[in-house]
């Protein structure tokens, strides 16, 4: 696989984390502008997102068969373009609630478009890397949503203060600029048709690999979304967080988390590939999974004690980070359990599935517990305390707990 496609593709996941985590960006002006509850900024970023992005992600299955698969790629970038404008020139929360989706309906075929490529391009010895590689693009996204979104939004306050639109609007419209570069870049990759096709009947076959294991994957997948989720929440709430709690600036608290998970993710995902791929045999990628969710727990309670925006920060970008190892060690994990012909459709119901629980309940159920316990002036680092610590435990007992079936499955595959 070309190097300069593979660093397109991770451009690209780079772009559509970006992207769908400017929403976390503006929520304190989307919360003073329109005067949403903190359940109504949950379901913008978690669920709104994910309601078209399982549909897409199963229906746009036949496409990893495609030979014209990198010029789809440049189509949902396009796609997600559109809905970026349309959530710009939003003037209802209905409006917002549909411009998420269809940014959630494009980005649900290209992630597992692109990994599918690199899965099926990689040699054995050095998948993880290549796949933790792609998925730290993701947690760079986020981080430079924060980055660049804080600095647009300081720009804007200085130098336009009365703009015509939002400051938030503007933010939306700047951020989806770089996006045609890249679909310049992906229409002039050459095509190269996959090295197998993908028939249906591959997805009754892994329905029949899942009846046969059913212990095994709920527990792993309970793992997985965990860890999603925990990620999914901390970088949907963390502005706000700093806002409320800290006393920064909208674009002040982006800005200092974006510094701090640009610096704190991508090391997290990278040690995982590492650690997953130069493990010793009889250590299974749930160990990683396990580790770093409990190391999440003592960070979490620490949160709503946090006396400072430096230590409220730090506490939120290593809990991202502790997050983002188990994620990278459950998707990295997942490829070895699943027979050759299945990997495809394996990880694609894979990531619908920690999509929606993880994405899409994550920062909806913090909001929720939010608003329950009250706009008290620890109110929301309690809540996403709460949740992320249920979610840390009940994940890392899970991983425990699928380590043998998972060793029993990958010999299987050996074999």
């Amino acid at each position: 696989m070309p190097a300069s496609l593979v660093v397109l593709l991770a451009l690209g996941h780079c772009a559509a984390f970006a992207d769908r985590s400017l929403p976390a960006v503006a929520a304190p002006l989307l919360k003073a502008n329109l005067g949403l509850s903190d359940a109504q900024l949950g379901l913008i970023d978690g669920p709104a997102f994910v309601v078209l992005y399982a549909v897409g992600m199963l229906a746009s299955w036949p496409l990893a068969s495609s030979r014209h698969r990198v010029r789809l790629l440049a189509a949902c970038i396009a796609l997600w373009v559109l809905g970026m404008l349309f959530f710009a020139l939003g003037r209802s929360f209905d409006m917002l609630i549909a411009a998420r989706a269809l940014v959630g309906l494009a980005q649900s075929a290209f992630v597992p478009l692109a990994l599918g490529l690199i899965v099926e391009r990689s040699a054995p010895m050095w998948r993880a890397r290549s796949i933790a590689v792609f998925t730290a693009a993701s947690v760079v996204g986020r981080s430079i949503a924060s980055l660049a979104g804080g600095a647009t939004l300081a720009l804007l306050e200085r130098w336009a203060p009365a703009a015509g639109l939002a400051h938030w609007r503007l933010l939306f419209l700047v951020m989806a600029a770089p996006n045609l570069l890249l679909i310049v870049l992906l229409l002039r990759c050459a095509e190269r048709p996959p090295a197998s096709p993908y028939p249906m009947a591959c997805v009754r076959q892994l329905l029949d690999w899942f009846r046969r294991r059913p212990r095994l994957i709920s527990l792993y997948l309970g793992a997985a979304v965990s860890s999603v989720l925990i990620v999914q929440t901390i970088g949907a709430w963390a502005p706000s967080v700093l806002h409320r709690e800290q006393g920064l600036a909208p674009a002040a608290a982006a800005l200092a988390f974006g510094v701090a998970l640009l610096v704190a993710s991508p090391l997290g995902h990278l040690s995982a590939g590492t650690l997953v791929d130069l493990r010793s045999k009889r250590v299974p990628p749930m160990m990683v999974m396990a580790g770093g969710l409990l190391l999440a727990v003592p960070l979490l309670r620490m949160l709503p004690g946090a006396t400072s925006s430096v230590m409220a920060c730090s506490l939120l970008a290593l809990t991202s980070l502790l997050g983002g190892m188990a994620a990278v060690a459950a998707l990295a994990g997942l490829p070895p359990m699943l027979p050759m012909a299945l990997r495809d459709a394996g990880v694609r119901m894979f990531l619908v599935f920690i999509t929606v629980l993880g994405v899409g309940l994550g920062p909806f159920v913090a909001g929720v517990v939010s608003d329950g316990i009250g706009t008290g002036a620890r109110g929301l680092s309690t809540a996403l305390y709460l949740v992320c610590v249920a979610a840390a435990i009940l994940g890392a007992g899970s991983a425990l707990l699928a380590s043998a079936g998972w060793h029993r499955a990958t010999l299987e595959n050996a074999g």
